[in-house]
């Protein structure tokens, strides 16, 4: 899937990378440089181990949110949903004091890049919230209960400012599109979430991708 969405050497941002997954394909699918941002403590060993053997992979180990300094993580019992967010699933068997930078800095610092995959446990809006461009090709991920469905739809509308653009989803963790094609975002926000917790069966989550259309 990342194949057929980056063009060849597309500089690429993993804001909550976790261990490294989604950093590790992205590296596989040609990606000319990754920079990788994750604050937990717990798991920035295993995410530097299975990627730090790149050359063009870089490790951040901070959160992204809507303005830089200091935050509290919230670590779970489960790594995967540690987050920013004290909403977010998951016991809390700890709290980490992490530094913030925003996507902005991040953008002065590291250059523009073509893809921003967030996967952030309830805190994509904050996220964006620190981005005042449209980028290429944006991911965050979403779930389908009523709380999170508010959070989708600011989310979208937050990237309907910077201009026009189309949208495709993945279920859960799949690598192909639900879409049969891109939809424009406006016609998207009317309908979302629509047939989707019918048509998704037995997954409540998954990921959409925003591409922005040429000037």
């Amino acid at each position: 899937m990342y194949r057929g969405l980056l063009p060849p050497g597309s500089v690429c941002f993993d804001v909550g990378a976790n261990i490294g997954e989604k950093s590790e394909a992205l590296l596989r699918a040609g990606a000319g440089r990754i920079v990788a941002f994750e604050p937990d403590p717990a798991v920035l060993p295993e995410l530097r181990a299975r990627c730090g053997h790149w050359k063009n992979w870089a490790a951040v180990g901070a959160a992204v949110g809507s303005a830089a300094g200091f935050a509290a993580l919230y670590a779970r019992e489960f790594h995967e949903q540690s987050s920013l967010s004290q909403d977010s699933q998951g016991a809390i068997v700890g709290v980490h004091h992490v530094p913030v930078v925003t996507l902005d800095q991040a953008i002065q610092h590291f250059g523009r890049p073509f893809y921003c995959k967030i996967d952030v446990e309830g805190w994509e809006l904050e996220v964006l919230r620190g981005l005042s461009q449209s980028l290429p090709l944006i991911s965050f991920e979403f779930h389908l209960n009523e709380r999170d469905i508010q959070k989708t739809v600011a989310c979208l509308e937050r990237l309907r400012q910077f201009g026009r653009s189309h949208v495709n989803i993945t279920a859960a963790e799949a690598s192909t599109f639900h879409l049969n094609e891109w939809t424009p975002l406006e016609k998207f926000l009317e309908s979302f979430p629509g047939d989707l917790k019918r048509s998704l069966p037995g997954y409540r989550y998954g990921d959409i991708f925003v591409r922005s259309d040429p000037a």
